[in-house]
């Protein structure tokens, strides 16, 4: 965190107004800024909350709140939408009272002392317990700053003396109490799960127990709670008393102050932060504050099973990632967001009750160790020490460094070291952090067995009755865009196809461009769909030594005389029709997309590629995402598989109610995964020349589909390269550490000393494409260095001798 905002909300009352200030600083500094200001009186706030709880509560979903005998309810749609009515009004009301005059003062010194970019806690000073429950993140005002998020503090406050050690490993205390109707096997699975944790598990423990535990003299680094809980407060009636109870078993409820002591003594041995993942926690943390206990995370209000199972993975997921713990919470929050359609205001429940004498953890620093965030901080790296040359042997070292540069960069700008430069490209890629799946997008897969299980009669993999099927459960559950990826060059047999392939609207259809160059026919779009916006090119571009897809092709100029004259990839047609319908993102530069500039191959030579790529149309390098777990998606393991899949038998056999979380508001794509159709391709993972591996065109559809979205989101950068000069550059500062490391050693170290500045290249050259997306040329510099080295080494031992002889002949 690099900004702390603290706004204070002091006297007062929502009938009269409060009294308020802002402070802004440098986290870990005193603030900078402070500036008084007025929340205006806004009585009707209370009544609005209250409408909006009697409706979330109506919703009638299983919560953990009490004991309901294992009874799940579903919410009727009708309450679903009285409930999001009430949160919009209230939500609306909030934005207006802090849009007010009196306020202004606060907004706009926030506005000016904070960049959209800073990273921020954003943190609301108060004891009032209706303000604490409102959905303040949910603000535009703090809704701009991607980087921040929103929590809560008490007026009173003081620093923890902690002054032990840590263990090598986060210790967790864990409590998984009275379980009723609930799943808290899901919460422990997903603790075991943490690295470089030692969770200690308590299973509908007896007071006793639980108090025993906690005087545990190791220490513990994180107290969590799952099951039952609730808070006892009246806040719509102002009450400025809030206390909470757990249900640990099923006989008995415990508050906190029943452990105060064992708590405090907890505190003192290091626990740093607490856990509920249970209902209406606010009257926990409440108590909590009270022991000073750094920092608490709860949910504001009842929440539903599969809401607190969904936070605490992705929370934990982040934080244990090294995300900082605001961001890791506002990440795993905004996820809800998924849930939202059958769980509306998920988003709202999770809450931070922040200690501001302590500065939040890192999951580093609850090991004892540094904070080191390698996605914010530069790699560095020792240089090695070379001794001064002597008597002018730093020329020879020069010139021969040079010489051996120019040599290197003829035989590279002639071609001879593609194959070599496009093959350690490929190595770079696949020794890549892999990373999560882009749960934007989704894709119904056609495998071998539906295909077997609904024949088709004929050539194509699709049958009309299956695609009409398909599309008719898709219109129910409300997709943002649907990709068919699959060729239907010709007329619909079936009249409701027909009219649905033609009404669809945010239906995006394929057909391919004509090759003359290799004689490859063109494939129509097809018959019913008019709107030449709704189709887009399925073609790739490959690479002529090894027809790997390492490029991805935007938009071509195809033959006039081609039945395909879609000039925009369909990858292209679906990610900008995206980013502008779920983002308000329209095209702006040409070079440009969302806030990402596209590197463009504008010529053919650009990163290893030496004058024999075909760059015509708008290119620029696809930059995959590689899963942390393929073989957990649904997608027969494929690494190339940016997103989940669901095959069609199984998408059709289940019930809509099943699939409606998964779908609504995605892109979804169809396509084809068997391979005897006709749409495989290599692809830089591909390391093994069967056919059977290599990888179905709709997983590479998805690939470019969330390189773009993910990049003009500024979540994933493109893949570029430097200028040719600047890769000369590059290649000669490398060769004259080579013709220095000839100079400057013995024979006894210089074979060390050359591996060392080899792997010292090496390592900076994958962390330039890692962390900074840029291809640099790793092999000229790799074959030029150690040359270099021994052509400088044999010049100096050449001229050694020679002296020597001249000496003795002199004597």
């Amino acid at each position: 965190m690099n900004k702390r905002i603290v706004i204070k909300i002091g006297s007062g009352s929502l009938l009269a107004g409060y009294a308020a200030t802002v402070q802004i600083g440098e986290e870990g500094s005193p603030p900078q800024v402070e500036i008084p200001a007025r929340l205006p009186s806004a009585a009707d706030i209370p009544a609005l909350y209250q409408q909006w709880q009697q409706a979330y509560w109506q919703l009638g979903l299983s919560y953990r709140l009490e004991a309901q005998g294992g009874v799940t309810n579903v919410s009727d749609v009708s309450d679903i939408a009285q409930c999001r009515v009430m949160s919009a009004q209230l939500r609306d009301r909030l934005s207006s009272w802090l849009n007010g005059e009196d306020f202004r003062p606060i907004r706009e010194k926030i506005l000016e002392q904070l960049s959209p970019k800073d990273t921020a806690r954003v943190l609301l000073q108060t004891q009032d317990l209706l303000l604490q429950r409102l959905p303040w993140y949910d603000l535009h005002i703090f809704q701009r700053y991607r980087n921040a998020e929103v929590g809560i503090c008490l007026p009173y406050y003081q620093r923890v003396n902690y002054q032990g050690s840590r263990s090598a490993k986060v210790r967790v205390l864990a409590v998984l109490g009275e379980s009723t109707g609930l799943d808290t096997q899901i919460d422990c699975t997903l603790l075991t799960q943490l690295p470089d944790a030692d969770v200690h598990f308590l299973h509908a423990p007896s007071v006793e127990g639980f108090n025993q535990r906690l005087w545990d003299e190791q220490g513990w680094d994180i107290l969590f709670f799952a099951g039952h809980s609730k808070s006892r407060v009246n806040c719509v009636a102002n009450s400025k008393e809030a206390s909470g109870e757990i249900q640990l078993n099923a006989t008995e409820t415990l508050t906190i102050p029943q452990l105060k002591h064992a708590l405090s003594k907890a505190i003192d041995r290091g626990l740093n932060t607490a856990i509920f993942n249970s209902c209406d926690g606010l009257g926990l943390a409440a108590d909590l504050a009270d022991l000073y206990i750094p920092q608490v995370l709860v949910m504001r209000e009842p929440v539903p099973d599969k809401v607190a199972h969904a936070f605490l993975q992705n929370f934990l997921s982040s934080f244990s990632a090294g995300t900082p713990f605001y961001l890791a919470v506002r990440e795993a929050r905004e996820k809800l967001q998924g849930l939202e359609a059958r769980f509306p205001c998920a988003t709202w429940l999770p809450v931070i009750v922040q200690n501001l004498a302590e500065t939040p953890p890192t999951w580093r620093s609850l090991q004892g160790k540094g904070d080191r965030r390698q996605i914010n901080r530069p790699h560095t790296v020792k240089s090695v020490d070379l001794p001064l040359p002597k008597r002018g042997g730093w020329k020879v070292a020069v010139a021969t460094g040079l010489a051996c540069a120019a040599a290197v960069l003829c035989g590279r700008t002639l071609g001879a070291l593609e194959s070599l430069e496009l093959k350690a490209y490929d190595y770079f890629l696949r020794s890549r952090p892999t990373e999560p799946i882009d749960d934007r997008l989704l894709i119904i897969t056609n495998t071998a067995t539906d295909i077997a299980a609904r024949p088709t009669g004929d050539n194509r993999s699709l049958s009309d009755e299956t695609l009409s099927e398909l599309l008719t459960r898709l219109d129910a559950l409300n997709p943002q865009l649907i990709g068919l990826d699959v060729y239907r060059d010709g007329a619909a047999h079936s009249s409701k196809l027909a009219q649905q392939m033609a009404e669809t609207d945010n239906l995006i259809t394929i057909c391919k461009a004509a090759d003359h160059t290799v004689e490859v026919p063109a494939i129509s779009r097809p018959a019913e769909v008019t709107n030449l916006e709704r189709v887009g090119a399925s073609d790739f571009v490959t690479d002529a030594g090894d027809d790997v897809v390492r490029r991805h092709l935007l938009a071509f100029s195809p033959p006039v005389d081609s039945d395909c004259q879609a000039g925009t990839a369909m990858s292209t047609l679906i990610a900008l029709r995206y980013l502008k319908e779920a983002h308000d993102i329209s095209e702006g530069k040409a070079d440009y997309i969302g806030q990402a500039r596209l590197p463009f191959l504008r010529h053919a030579s650009f990163g290893g590629y030496r004058n024999t790529a075909d760059v015509s149309g708008t290119q620029i390098l696809l930059n995959y995402r590689m899963l942390h777990n393929p073989s957990e998606t649904g997608c027969g393991g494929v690494e190339e598989t940016p997103a989940d899949c669901i095959s069609v038998g199984r998408f059709l056999s289940m019930s809509l109610l099943d699939l409606r979380s998964r779908f609504e508001n995605k892109v979804v794509l169809i396509g084809t995964t068997d391979n005897s159709y006709g749409d495989p391709w290599r692809t830089p993972y591909t390391q093994v020349a069967s056919f059977d591996r290599q990888v179905p065109g709709v997983f590479l559809q998805a690939q470019m589909i969330s390189q773009l979205v993910s990049a003009a989101l500024g979540e994933r950068s493109l893949i570029g390269s430097w200028a040719e000069w600047q890769e000369g550059v590059w290649i000669a500062v490398w060769v004259l550490l080579g013709g220095g490391v000839g100079l400057s050693v013995g024979l006894q170290k210089f074979g060390l000393r050359v591996l060392l500045a080899e792997g010292l290249l090496l390592a900076v050259c994958w962390l330039l494409l890692v962390k900074g997306s840029v291809w640099v040329p790793w092999v000229p510099s790799a074959i030029a260095l150690p040359t270099a080295a021994i052509a400088t080494k044999g010049l100096v031992k050449s001229r050694s001798k020679s002296r020597a002889t001249s000496g003795v002949n002199a004597l």
